[in-house]
């Protein structure tokens, strides 16, 4: 719980004497009153309390700001009921004067007024009384006991002083029960009791904060200390583990822009790469399926290697010089013999040309 420093003020006209709240409206007030500051200085060592009495007669500060309970306890019992009405208004700014004078500034301000006496204040004086409180940054809770006519000056009074709900209006209706369970029970107490009973209860074994507020006040430190170090290595192996974790188990497979994953792309791009050249400027397959099917391409028809010899030797025999060193070089034949067969070559050669230059002289007549 945030350290408080919280001001009690308490309604001691002659209402109290009703027997309405067994065994009167004062004596419910007391208790109401022990619990309330006993539970304030159990929930944190270094919350304070404060006391001071509302009758118009006798407003009087019984206890300045202290974390003494005894002393508390022993002015609550040395209390007068006096006179008619409170002064509500001037309680409050007093109450509020106290709290700027406390003596640790980390300390929340906040006001427990307890009433069971009609008000004299009007609803306008109350509103701008609540946005005093706020404006200063002081919570106020207000407890109502069994006066209806309070009611609806009172709620008017929580909402306006109410900063993200800091402050509380409880009504205890006659025959609803006792008053200290009831404000006990309330969120004026739940917080500070939950915090108590969860940070300062079974943790804090044999240890009293009333009789060694420091030694409670360390220990629950150290208690928040080792919870803080257990939450972070819990984040650490939580981050570990999701590290540990695959691409593949951490997040599905996206899909592209154009509507293909990643291994479909991969397909494609080698389908693409296989195809000639002519095929390059073709659109890419939009179906998956399709970019699997190969293109058919026309293939050209190879030359046969018969034709390529036949026309190779042909090559070869038109010329002169390889023919005479082929002739020349076969002892068989004579002089004569060799002579006939070139001279028949030469003529074959001849006669090709003969014809293209009639040919060309042809043309050039026409």
């Amino acid at each position: 719980m945030a350290l408080e420093a919280t001001m009690i003020c308490m309604d001691n006209t002659d209402w109290g004497r009703n027997g309405d709240f067994p065994p009167t409206r004062w004596e419910s007030t007391q208790e109401t009153v022990r619990l309330l500051f006993e539970s304030k200085l159990q929930a944190n060592g270094e919350n304070m309390v404060g006391i001071l009495t509302m009758s118009e007669t006798r407003l009087e500060m019984l206890a300045t700001l202290c974390a003494d309970d005894s002393r508390l306890n022993t002015v609550i019992q040395n209390v007068k009921l006096v006179g008619e009405h409170i002064d509500f208004t001037k309680s409050i700014e007093i109450a509020q004067l106290a709290l700027k004078h406390r003596p640790n500034r980390n300390q929340r301000q906040r006001i427990i007024a307890i009433v069971y006496s009609p008000l004299v204040e009007d609803e306008a004086q109350l509103v701008n009384l609540a946005k005093k409180a706020k404006k200063n940054s002081v919570a106020v809770d207000v407890v109502n006991i069994g006066v209806h006519e309070n009611i609806d000056r009172l709620k008017a009074f929580a909402e306006n002083v109410n900063n993200a709900d800091n402050s509380h209006l409880v009504h205890v209706d006659i025959g609803a029960g006792s008053v200290a369970d009831m404000v006990i029970s309330s969120p004026i107490n739940t917080a500070a009791m939950a915090n108590n009973a969860g940070g300062m209860g079974d943790n804090m074994g044999n240890v009293d904060p009333n009789m060694d507020p420091e030694l409670a006040e360390a220990i629950r430190q150290s208690l928040e200390e080792q919870k803080q170090m257990l939450q972070g290595t819990e984040a650490k192996e939580e981050k570990k583990q999701e590290d540990e974790k695959s691409p593949a188990e951490a997040a599905p497979q996206e899909e592209r822009e154009n509507g293909l994953t990643e291994e479909e792309e991969l397909q494609q791009a080698i389908l693409l790469s296989m195809q000639g050249k002519d095929d390059e400027s073709a659109p890419a397959p939009q179906n998956p399926a399709e970019a699997v099917a190969p293109i058919p391409t026309e293939e050209k028809p190879k030359p046969k290697p018969e034709e390529k010899k036949v026309d190779l030797e042909a090559e070869l025999l038109k010329n002169p010089d390889f023919v005479s060193e082929l002739i020349e070089g076969l002892p068989e034949m004579t002089e004569d013999e060799k002579k006939k067969v070139i001279s028949s070559l030469d003529k074959k050669d001849e006669k090709p040309s003969e014809g293209k230059d009639e040919a060309k002289k042809e043309e050039k007549k026409q």
